[in-house]
C-alpha cells in the first residue's frame, strides 16, 4: 500500500476513533456503524482514485460520492429541511442519554464522515498529521459543552489514541527517509522518527491531562468571602432533571428515623424569582447552630435522623425539615440563618458530604390536608419582599389564574388558597412528564399552566410558588430528595429521588411551611404532599446579587511506486467492487442485529428497559411490513394483538403494562422478563407476516423515521 494509503486508512481509524465520545449523548449504536460504512467507501474510492493516477483534487470529489447515497440508505434523509427541524425539536425535548431518534442517528455518522474527511484532507491533501488534532477532539468537545454532567476523561482517550494513530502511520510514511538513503541510514531514520513520535504524543497527552487539574469544577458562580450577602453558592437545581432522567439509579445516602417513617431532605431554597426563573440569592454563613426548640405549630414531634452519605459529593448537606439540633463531624459546615440550608465552606467544599455520617433532630408536624385549613395570614419572612416578588413580564393571565382558582374553590384564608392552588395542580388536568425543557421561566410556566400543562417537579414547584404569590403568599421553591425507598429499618435515597417542592410563609408565629404540588404517582421513590413543617420567621432581609507551541511532523510525500499499490489490471477493480458490495450488502442487517442487542441487553434501569423494548417490538412489526397503530401502549397492543395467535397477544399487553408502569409508576416493573417477552411478540409477529428476503437484509425499521 502507498504512503498515501496507508494515511487514508489511519486517518478513517482515527475519526472512527474520535467519535466513540458521542455516545454519551444517546443511547442508540447504530450510527457507528453507519458511519463506518461511509468512511470506509470513501476510504476505497480514495485508494482506487489514487490508483488511476488521479490527483488529490478529483480524490477529494471521488471521496465525496457516498453522500449520494445518503437518501438510498435512509429514506428519510430526502427531505433534510423536514428531517432536520424533526431532529432539532427532538433534541429539544430530550436529555441525555437520548433513545434511538433517526435524525440523531443520520447526522451523528454524517459528522463522523465529515470529520474524517477533514483529518484525510489535513494528514495527505496538506501533508500536515500534526494538525488533524483540533479536527479529532471536536467530538470529545460536544457532550463536554452540551451535557452539565462532567464527560468521562476516559472518552478522551478515544480521540488521542486516534491522534497518536495518525503520527505514527505519518512516522511509519517517513522512516524509509528520502529516496536513495542506505539501508543502515533509513534504519537509523526510523527509529529517530518513531522515538520523537512516541516521545511527542506522551508528552501531548501528558500535558493535557496535567493542565486540566487547575480548570475549577462546574458547580456555578460564587465567591469565597464571607460578609454581608456576599456568598454566592452552587445552584442544586442545575442537576435536577438530569439526575431524575439518570440511566442508573445509583443509591447516594441511607437515613433511618426514630419513627421509622421517611423524610424529605433538603438541599437549598431558591428564594429570588425573575424573568428567567427561580434562583438563588446571595448570603452571609454563621457557624452550625439552631434553636433547639420544637415549631409552637400543632402537635409537632421531634424525630432523630442518622443519615449515612456515599458517593453523593455536594456542598449542601441533606438535611430533614425542621431542623433543631445536628451534630456534623468536622469544623467546615455553616448555615444560612435566612433559609437554615447547611453548607460546606473551605477547600473540598463541593465534594464534603461523600462518605459522611450525622445526625439531626428535627420536627415532624401534623399532614398540610389537616394543618393548612387552619392558617389563616400569610407571613412576613423579614426579607425586603423578595419573596412576594413578582417580574412585570409575568402575564395577567396567570395572576387572573390564582385568583380563579382560589375563588372557585371558596378559599378565603391564606391556608385555604394554598390547599386550593396545590390540589389545583395535583388534579388530572396536568400530566407528569420529564421530556420537556428544564427551568422555571417566565416561558415554561405560562405554558405549564395555560398551555401543555405537562412538566416535572420542577414546573409543578415552580408554578405553585408563582400562584401562591399572586395571592399574597410569600413562597420559594426548595431542591432536595423524596423520602426514598423503605429497606427493613433504613430508608434508601437516590439519584432519582433528587425532586423539587414549595416553601409558603404563613403568620402567627409560623413560618415557613413545605408544600408538595407534585403528583404523588408521578415522582419516584415517594412524594404526595410532604409533611408540613415550618420554621419560625425571623431571618433578616437577604441582599439580592447582581447578574452574575504546537510541532509538525514531516510532510507526507506521497509515494506512487508499483509494488506498493493495488495490483493493476482487471483483478483489483474486481476486488474492490466485491468489497463495496458487501459493505452495502451487510451494513443494514449488522445494524439491525446490534441495535435489537442494544435495546435487549441486561442490566438497564427498568423504566428505560421497558421503552427500549417497546420500541423493539415496533421495529420487529416494521420490518416484517407488518401495521404499527398509533395510541398509547395499551391501545397499540389492543389494535395490534387482534392480528396475533393467543400467545402474541398476552406478552405483548404484558410488555404494554410493563411499559406503562414505567412512564407512570414510581416504582417501575422489573426488567428481567422483558427479552422473553420481546422474543414470544417476535416470534407471534413472524407466524402471522413473513418477512421477505429483501428485508432481512434492508430492514425497514431503519429507514422508516420514528420511534
Amino acid at each position: 500500500m502507498t504512503a498515501a494509503g496507508r494515511m487514508s486508512a489511519a486517518s478513517a481509524v482515527a475519526a472512527m476513533a474520535a467519535g466513540v465520545p458521542i455516545v454519551a449523548l444517546t443511547e442508540d449504536r447504530s450510527f457507528l456503524a453507519l458511519a463506518g460504512a461511509l468512511v470506509a467507501l470513501s476510504v476505497a474510492l480514495g485508494l482506487l482514485a489514487r490508483h488511476g493516477g488521479s490527483g488529490e483534487v478529483v480524490v477529494r470529489l471521488v471521496q465525496l460520492l457516498p453522500a449520494a447515497l445518503v437518501p438510498w440508505l435512509a429514506p428519510a434523509a430526502s427531505e433534510p429541511l423536514a428531517l432536520y427541524a424533526e431532529t432539532a425539536e427532538f433534541v429539544r425535548e430530550s436529555f441525555a442519554p437520548m433513545p434511538y431518534q433517526s435524525g440523531v442517528a443520520l447526522f451523528s455518522a454524517l459528522l463522523l464522515w465529515v470529520l474524517y474527511l477533514l483529518v484525510e484532507t489535513l494528514a495527505v491533501g496538506l501533508a500536515s498529521p500534526a494538525w488533524t488534532f483540533p479536527v479529532l477532539v471536536l467530538p470529545y468537545l460536544v457532550p463536554t459543552l452540551a451535557i452539565y454532567a462532567e464527560t468521562s476523561p476516559a472518552l478522551f482517550a478515544f480521540p488521542a489514541a486516534g491522534y497518536a494513530l495518525v503520527l505514527a502511520t505519518a512516522s511509519r510514511n517517513a522512516a524509509a527517509g528520502p529516496p536513495g538513503t542506505h539501508e543502515a541510514t533509513a534504519a537509523g531514520w526510523r527509529r529517530g522518527v518513531l522515538t520523537a513520535a512516541t516521545i511527542a504524543t506522551t508528552l501531548a497527552l501528558a500535558g493535557a491531562v496535567l493542565a486540566a487539574q487547575p480548570i475549577p469544577e462546574r458547580f456555578g458562580d460564587r465567591t469565597d468571602t464571607f460578609g454581608q450577602g456576599t456568598v454566592q453558592l452552587g445552584d442544586p437545581s442545575i442537576d435536577l432533571i438530569r439526575n431524575i432522567n439518570a440511566t442508573a439509579d445509583r443509591t447516594v445516602l441511607t437515613y433511618r428515623t426514630s419513627d421509622g417513617e421517611g423524610q424529605y431532605l433538603r438541599l437549598a431554597a431558591l428564594s429570588a424569582f425573575d424573568e428567567k426563573g427561580f434562583h438563588l440569592v446571595a448570603t452571609d454563613l454563621v457557624a452550625l447552630q439552631f434553636g433547639g426548640d420544637l415549631p409552637r405549630v400543632g402537635s409537632a414531634q421531634a424525630v432523630e435522623t442518622s443519615v449515612e452519605v456515599g458517593d453523593l459529593a455536594s456542598e449542601y448537606l441533606p438535611m430533614p425539615w425542621f431542623p433543631v439540633a445536628a451534630q456534623v463531624p468536622g469544623d467546615n459546615w455553616r448555615y444560612d440563618p435566612r433559609t437554615l440550608a447547611v453548607v460546606a465552606v473551605g477547600d473540598g467544599r463541593a465534594s464534603a458530604t461523600r462518605d459522611l455520617a450525622y445526625t439531626a433532630r428535627t420536627a415532624r408536624l401534623p399532614g398540610l390536608e389537616t394543618m393548612l385549613p387552619t392558617l389563616a395570614e400569610p407571613g412576613e419572612p423579614g426579607d425586603g419582599g423578595l419573596t412576594l416578588a413578582l417580574p412585570p413580564e409575568l402575564p395577567d393571565s396567570v395572576r387572573r389564574l390564582a385568583v380563579e382558582v382560589t375563588t372557585r374553590a371558596g378559599a378565603e384564608t391564606a391556608g385555604e388558597k394554598a390547599l386550593a392552588l396545590a390540589s389545583f395542580l395535583r388534579s388530572d388536568a396536568f400530566r407528569y412528564n420529564t421530556r420537556v425543557a428544564p427551568g422555571t421561566t417566565l416561558g415554561t410556566l405560562e405554558d405549564f399552566l395555560l398551555g401543555s400543562r405537562t412538566g416535572y417537579c420542577e414546573q409543578f414547584a415552580g408554578s405553585l410558588a408563582v400562584l401562591a404569590r399572586a395571592v399574597g403568599i410569600p413562597s420559594r421553591v426548595v431542591v432536595g430528595f423524596l423520602p426514598g425507598t423503605e429497606r427493613g429499618e433504613r430508608w434508601e435515597v437516590s439519584t432519582r429521588n433528587m425532586h423539587a417542592w414549595v416553601e409558603l410563609s404563613f403568620g402567627n408565629g409560623v413560618g415557613w411551611v413545605p408544600v408538595d404540588p407534585t403528583p404523588g404517582g408521578a415522582t419516584a421513590g415517594g412524594g404526595g404532599t410532604s409533611s408540613a413543617s415550618a420554621v419560625p420567621s425571623s431571618a433578616p432581609t437577604p441582599t439580592v446579587p447582581t447578574a452574575a507551541p504546537t510541532t509538525v511532523d514531516e510532510p507526507v510525500l506521497p509515494g506512487a511506486g508499483a509494488q506498493d499499490g493495488l495490483a493493476a489490471g482487471g483483478p483489483g477493480w474486481l476486488a474492490g467492487a466485491a468489497g463495496l458490495a458487501l459493505v452495502l450488502g451487510a451494513a443494514p442487517r449488522l445494524v439491525r442485529a446490534a441495535q435489537r442487542r442494544s435495546r435487549l441487553r441486561p442490566g438497564a434501569d427498568p423504566a428505560r428497559a421497558g421503552e427500549r423494548a417497546w420500541r423493539e417490538v415496533r421495529a420487529v412489526v416494521l420490518d416484517h411490513a407488518g401495521p404499527w397503530p398509533d395510541g398509547t401502549s395499551r391501545q397499540v397492543a389492543t389494535l395490534l394483538g387482534s392480528r396475533l395467535d393467543e400467545d402474541g397477544r398476552e406478552a405483548l399487553w404484558a410488555l404494554a403494562v410493563t411499559v406503562e408502569r414505567g412512564r407512570y409508576d414510581r416504582e417501575p416493573a422489573a426488567a428481567d422478563a422483558l427479552p422473553a417477552l420481546v422474543g414470544r411478540v417476535s416470534r407471534s409477529v413472524e407466524r402471522r407476516w413473513a418477512v421477505p428476503t429483501a428485508g432481512k437484509w434492508w430492514p425497514r425499521s431503519l429507514w422508516r423515521p420514528g420511534r
